[in-house]
C-alpha cells in the first residue's frame, strides 16, 4: 500500500514538473512589425506552439515588433498589446486569440436543432455536439433525450458544428450564428462506412442490434453516475413481459427465483432485493407479492409486473440527485418509448407462439387434472406511435399478452452425517424428494403515454400503465421415507440400500399443492419540463397501486392442499449409481401396494383442508418530484448541476388468513373411500432426471390427491358454519300475487369448520 501511494504521487509530480518547464521555455524571436494576417502565423512557427485565431479578427489589425530570447508567453503578450487580441485560452501547446472588439456586448446568439438517423427515424438522445465559434472557442454539449440539443451565448459570426455519434460518421456543418436570434440546425447522420441516407418511397431501413450498443455506449459516456445502459434493439421485443429475463445478463446483476427460472428478484452488487430501486422513466413501481409476506415489502417483484414499450434500460450503481437515495445497491430504471423520440409514424405487430415438449408426450401433465388442450400457446404485441398537430401531441400506445408453460422436474434428498448405533454409515439418506412444478403463467399489459408540447420550451406528459398476470401451478412431491438412523438400513445408506422400517410406518408420502396467485398493477403518472435558456425544470405527481392474491379455490375450484398428505405405508429398495448422481431406482419392497389410494391412510386420521391458501398483499405508492438541471458552459467544459425535490408515501397490506379457512371432512366416506373417490389422474414424470420407482405391483404411477376433485367437493356440500344461500322471487303487483320467498335445499353437510 505504502509503495503504491509513493508512485502515484511521483507521477504526479513528473506531470507537473513537464508542464511547468513548458510554460517557462524561452525562445529567441525575430518578427518586425507588420499586419496580424502574417505576424501571427509566424510567431507561431518561431515559438513552437499552435495559435488558433478567426481570421476576420486578424484583418486590419497591426502588431509591434518583438526580438530577442524571452519567454514565449511574454513574447506573444508583447506582440499583441496596443491590439484589440486578447488570449482567450491556453492549453499549452495550444493558444486561442479572440478580439475584444468583435466579442462586444449584445454581439451573442444561440444555436438550437436535433440529431437525426434519417434511416430509422430515430432521433439520437446523447449525441455530442462540438462548436468552433466566430472567436475561435470550442463549446461543447450533448443531445436531450429527444436528440434536441441548445447552445446559448455564441459569439455571432460564422460557426462550424461537427456532431458525433457512435458507430456513425462525424458530421461537420457550417452555420451562421446572428446576433440576438436562434439559428436552428438539424443534423443527419450516416452510419460509419455508409453512404449519406437517401429517401425511397419503397424500403424501410430498421436499426439493429449495433445500433441499440451504440444507443447504450453514448448513453453511458454521458450520463452524470455510474451506469450500464441496455436498449431496446439489443434485446428485442419482451414478448414474455417479465424484464427480469433481460436485465439478468447484464453485468452486476444477480437475480432470485423458485426453481422455475422465472425471474422474481434483482440483486445489484451482492447486496438483497430490498436493497435495489425499480422506476419507470424514474417514478416507482409498486409490485407487492404475497409470497414471503412482509419480509420483502420493500423488494420488487418482478413475477407480479407485467410490461412492454420499454426503450432502455438502466442500472445506476451510484446515487445521483433525481433518484431515491434509499436504495445503496443501485436503482433500475426502465425508460418507455415516446412518440417525440422519433419522427413520423410506427406500427409493430407481432404474432408469436409458445410450446413445450412435454405438451406433444402420451401422458397427462399440466396444474389441472386431465390432459391440456392445445399443443400451442399464443403471444401477442401491438404498438402505435404517432404526432400529430404539427407535432405538438405526441401519441404511444401499446398491448401485449404472453402465454407460456413449463414443467420443472427437481429432486433433493436431506442426509445425515451422524451415525448411531443401528446406522453405523457415515452418511445416511434420509428420505429421497421427488418433486415435480407443472405452471402455466400468462401476462397481459397496456400503457397509454401522451406527450403535448403546449409551448416550444414546455411539455406535459401522461403516462399509464396496466398490467395483469397469473400463475397457475400444481406442485406435487412423493416422499420417500428411508428410516435409516431410526430402523437402519440393509446395505449402503448412501446410495444402494434396502429400508427395514416396520409396515406401520410412513414409507412414502404424496404432497399436493395448488397455487393460483394473480397479481394486477396501475400507475397513473402526469409529468411536465420545462427547458429554459440555461436550466431545464421537470417534476411529476406519480400513483401505483398494486394487489397480489393466492386464491385456488375461487380462480381453480381447487383447495390449496391437505394438511395432512396421505401417506402409506411398506418398505423399498432404493439405488443410484454414485454419491454425485440422482438417478435413483426406488422399488417397493413390502406393505399396502402404493398404487392402490385406499392404501394411503397411515398419516391421515382425520381429513383436513386448507380450502385456501389465505395470502394476499396490497402495495400502494403515491408522490411528487420535482428537479432541477443547470448547464454551466466554462471555458474547459460544460459542466451540468442537478438537484431536485421528493416526496413519498407507501402502504403495504400483507395477510396470510390460511388457518382460517382449514376444514375436517365429516362426510359419510371413510379415509380410504375419500381418497379413492378424489384419486388425480396425472402422471408424474422424472425422465429428465433419470429417476424411477414401481409400487409393489409393478406400478410406475403412484398415487397422488386431486386438489381439484377435493375443491368440487367442498363447494357443493357447504360447510356447517356457511349461511344456507336464499332465493328471492318478486312479483310485479299487477299480477296481483303476494311476494313470496323460498329457500334452496340446502346439500348434506359434508365439512366442518377447524377450531
Amino acid at each position: 500500500m505504502i509503495a503504491y501511494k509513493t508512485l502515484l504521487h511521483c507521477g504526479a509530480a513528473a506531470v507537473v514538473c513537464v508542464a511547468a518547464q513548458a510554460h517557462a521555455q524561452a525562445r529567441r524571436f525575430d518578427i518586425p512589425a507588420q499586419p496580424a494576417v502574417t505576424a501571427i502565423p509566424e510567431f507561431a512557427d518561431q515559438a513552437q506552439v499552435q495559435i488558433i485565431a478567426p481570421a476576420r479578427d486578424l484583418a486590419g489589425v497591426n502588431t509591434r515588433a518583438v526580438t530577442g530570447e524571452m519567454d514565449v508567453r511574454a513574447a506573444l503578450r508583447r506582440l499583441i498589446s496596443g491590439t484589440p487580441l486578447r488570449i482567450a485560452r491556453d492549453e499549452g501547446a495550444i493558444i486561442t486569440l479572440r478580439s475584444t472588439t468583435r466579442a462586444s456586448a449584445g454581439k451573442t446568439g444561440a444555436l438550437s436543432g436535433r440529431v437525426l438517423d434519417p434511416l430509422t427515424g430515430q432521433y439520437m438522445a446523447n449525441a455530442t455536439i462540438r462548436v468552433v465559434t466566430a472567436d475561435g472557442e470550442h463549446r461543447a454539449d450533448a443531445a436531450g433525450e429527444r436528440g434536441e440539443y441548445r447552445l446559448i451565448d455564441l459569439p455571432a459570426g460564422e460557426a462550424q458544428v461537427t456532431v458525433s455519434f457512435t458507430g456513425f460518421a462525424d458530421r461537420t456543418v457550417p452555420v451562421t450564428i446572428h446576433s440576438g436570434t436562434t439559428a436552428q440546425l438539424d443534423v443527419e447522420l450516416a452510419r460509419s462506412g455508409e453512404p449519406a441516407a437517401t429517401q425511397v418511397s419503397e424500403v424501410i431501413v430498421t436499426g439493429g442490434f449495433r445500433d441499440g450498443d451504440a444507443r447504450a455506449i453514448m448513453s453511458q459516456r454521458n450520463a452524470m453516475d455510474i451506469k450500464n445502459s441496455l436498449s431496446s434493439e439489443s434485446f428485442g421485443s419482451i414478448s414474455e413481459g417479465n424484464v427480469g429475463e433481460f436485465i439478468k445478463w447484464m453485468p452486476g446483476v444477480d437475480t432470485e427465483g423458485e426453481g422455475d427460472d422465472t425471474v422474481r428478484y434483482v440483486r445489484l452488487r451482492g447486496l438483497p432485493p430490498e436493497y435495489t430501486s425499480i422506476t419507470v422513466n424514474g417514478v416507482s413501481l409498486a409490485a407487492a407479492d404475497g409470497n414471503a409476506g412482509s419480509s420483502t415489502s420493500r423488494a420488487f417483484s418482478f413475477e407480479q409486473v407485467s410490461l412492454s414499450s420499454i426503450d432502455a434500460i438502466e442500472i445506476s450503481k451510484t446515487v445521483s440527485a433525481d433518484v431515491d437515495a434509499n436504495a445503496p445497491a443501485g436503482t433500475i430504471n426502465l425508460r418507455t418509448k415516446r412518440a417525440f423520440d422519433r419522427k413520423g409514424r410506427r406500427i409493430v405487430a407481432q404474432v408469436s407462439a409458445v410450446t413445450h415438449s412435454d405438451l406433444w408426450n402420451h401422458k397427462i401433465t399440466g396444474p389441472a387434472d386431465g390432459r391440456r388442450d392445445g399443443k400451442a400457446l399464443p403471444n401477442g404485441q401491438l404498438e402505435y406511435s404517432d404526432v400529430f398537430f404539427n407535432r405538438r401531441l405526441g401519441v404511444v400506445a401499446s398491448i401485449s399478452q404472453s402465454k407460456t408453460y413449463s414443467e420443472m422436474e427437481q429432486a433433493y434428498y436431506p442426509r445425515s452425517y451422524e451415525p448411531n448405533a443401528v446406522s453405523p454409515d457415515p452418511l445416511a439418506v434420509t428420505t429421497i424428494n421427488a418433486h415435480m412444478r407443472a405452471q402455466e403463467t400468462s401476462r397481459f399489459a397496456s400503457s397509454l403515454t401522451l406527450d403535448f408540447k403546449a409551448t416550444d420550451n414546455l411539455i406535459l406528459s401522461l403516462a399509464t400503465i396496466y398490467n395483469t398476470a397469473y400463475l397457475w401451478s400444481g406442485q406435487r412431491t412423493e416422499v420417500f421415507t428411508t428410516g435409516a438412523r431410526t430402523y437402519g438400513v440393509i446395505g449402503d445408506a448412501a446410495t444402494d440400500f434396502t429400508t427395514r422400517r416396520p409396515d406401520t410406518s410412513i414409507g412414502v408420502t404424496a404432497q399436493s399443492n395448488m397455487i393460483s396467485k394473480r397479481g394486477d398493477g396501475l400507475t397513473i403518472v402526469p409529468s411536465f419540463e420545462y427547458q429554459g435558456r440555461r436550466f431545464v425544470l421537470d417534476g411529476n405527481i406519480s400513483y401505483s397501486d398494486s394487489n397480489s392474491r393466492y386464491d385456488p379455490l375461487g380462480d381453480e375450484s381447487s383447495i390449496f392442499s391437505l394438511v395432512n398428505s396421505p401417506a402409506a405405508g411398506g418398505n423399498f429398495t432404493a439405488k443410484r449409481d454414485g454419491l454425485g448422481k440422482q438417478n435413483w431406482t426406488i422399488v417397493q419392497t413390502s406393505g399396502d401396494d402404493w398404487s392402490n389410494p385406499a392404501s394411503y391412510t397411515r398419516q391421515t386420521a382425520a381429513i383436513v383442508i386448507n380450502s385456501q391458501d389465505g395470502r394476499s398483499a396490497r402495495t400502494e405508492l403515491g408522490g411528487g418530484a420535482l428537479n432541477l438541471t443547470v448547464k454551466a458552459p466554462f471555458n474547459f467544459a460544460s459542466v451540468t448541476f442537478k438537484t431536485g425535490l421528493k416526496a413519498k408515501r407507501a402502504v403495504y397490506d400483507y395477510k396470510n388468513e390460511r388457518v382460517a379457512h382449514q376444514y375436517r371432512y365429516v362426510g359419510p366416506l371413510s379415509v380410504a373411500q375419500f381418497m379413492t373417490e378424489n384419486s388425480s389422474p396425472n402422471e408424474l414424470s422424472f425422465d429428465g432426471l433419470d429417476i424411477h420407482y414401481a409400487s409393489k405391483s409393478g406400478s410406475p404411477k403412484l398415487y397422488m390427491p386431486s386438489n381439484a376433485k377435493i375443491g368440487r367437493l367442498f363447494l357443493d356440500h357447504p360447510s356447517s358454519s356457511s349461511t344456507p344461500s336464499r332465493r328471492r322471487t318478486t312479483i310485479p303487483p299487477s299480477s296481483r300475487t303476494r311476494v313470496t320467498s323460498r329457500r334452496t335445499p340446502t346439500p348434506p353437510m359434508a365439512w366442518r369448520r377447524r377450531n
